[in-house]
């Protein structure tokens, strides 16, 4: 704990540590923690784990590749998620429903599972050409979709379709995780909005956050695991995160708030859309 208060140099180097590449910028810890506050805030804001900023902070900023930049992103979706669950089960008003929050769980670790095995055959320009068709999709779908509150968790029950509507949701979103270094919170929102409209705006991103919480944990060890993962980096970030996704869960039970960031996060999805494209454009 002590190397990682003084910055993380003496901590014990990963192969991702060793190998940085010439291009790479040393980030000073206090600015990557502050970046990983205001990614966990706004994350935790509109229920996705804070990955479509980091993958791209991580790219473009630190220079770091495609592939390492998702370790790195996936240590703040992590810790933004698993801080905003448990800051919004012990909210008064939380509206994490439960038991799509176990059906959404399953099917998104089976994705998982195929999101791995596509991770080392997909080309990266495919990869970014990927990303730029589900950020500008999602980006409309989030700023055009409802904002309501949605019932109390217990108040409602769904219907065997719509758990399997929700099924395969969570496969396509786990399959996300790896391959994007994001929670799946970018096919959970706009999906549950659209399958499930009756659980509001308040009900989706909190329900999408704890799924987020068991499949990023899962994917961010397979990935440390390999060794691809840069501790130092990932780190900082996720302690700026720790504290962002507590600040961003309770803005958003403010009258109001729910409303401006969802249109904030569609107008933010879509600019994110549009650097990728500048990457994968005809030469």
């Amino acid at each position: 704990m002590d190397s990682l208060l003084r910055g993380g140099r003496e901590m014990k180097q990963t192969p991702a540590e060793t190998e940085r590449g010439p291009l790479e910028r040393w980030v000073p810890a206090p600015l990557l923690s502050l970046f990983g506050f205001l990614i966990a805030s706004l994350g935790a804001l509109c229920g996705i784990g804070g990955g479509l900023f980091t993958t791209p902070l991580a790219h473009y900023g630190f220079r770091y590749s495609l592939r390492r930049s998702v370790a790195v992103s996936l240590s703040v979706v992590a810790t933004t998620t698993v801080s905003a669950s448990a800051t919004e089960l012990l909210h008064k008003d939380g509206a994490i429903f439960g038991w799509l929050v176990l059906v959404l769980a399953i099917s998104a670790l089976c994705g998982n599972q195929i999101g791995f095995y596509l991770v080392p055959r997909i080309p990266i320009r495919v990869l970014k050409g990927f990303f730029v068709v589900v950020l500008m999709a999602v980006g409309i779908q989030v700023i055009l979709g409802s904002s309501s509150g949605g019932p109390e968790p217990g108040a409602i029950s769904f219907s065997l379709l719509e758990y399997l509507g929700v099924a395969l949701l969570g496969v396509s979103a786990g399959i996300l995780v790896p391959l994007l270094g994001i929670g799946g919170g970018l096919a959970m929102v706009p999906g549950l909005l659209f399958l499930l409209p009756q659980i509001g705006y308040l009900g989706t991103r909190a329900t999408s956050m704890a799924v987020a919480a068991i499949t990023s944990c899962r994917s961010l060890w397979m990935y440390y695991r390999r060794g691809e993962l840069d501790q130092r980096t990932g780190g900082w970030l996720a302690l700026g995160a720790l504290v962002g996704a507590f600040v961003g869960v309770r803005w958003v039970h403010v009258p109001g708030v729910a409303s401006a960031a969802q249109v904030l996060m569609g107008a933010i999805l879509c600019l994110t859309s549009l650097r990728f494209a500048w990457d994968v454009r005809p030469k």
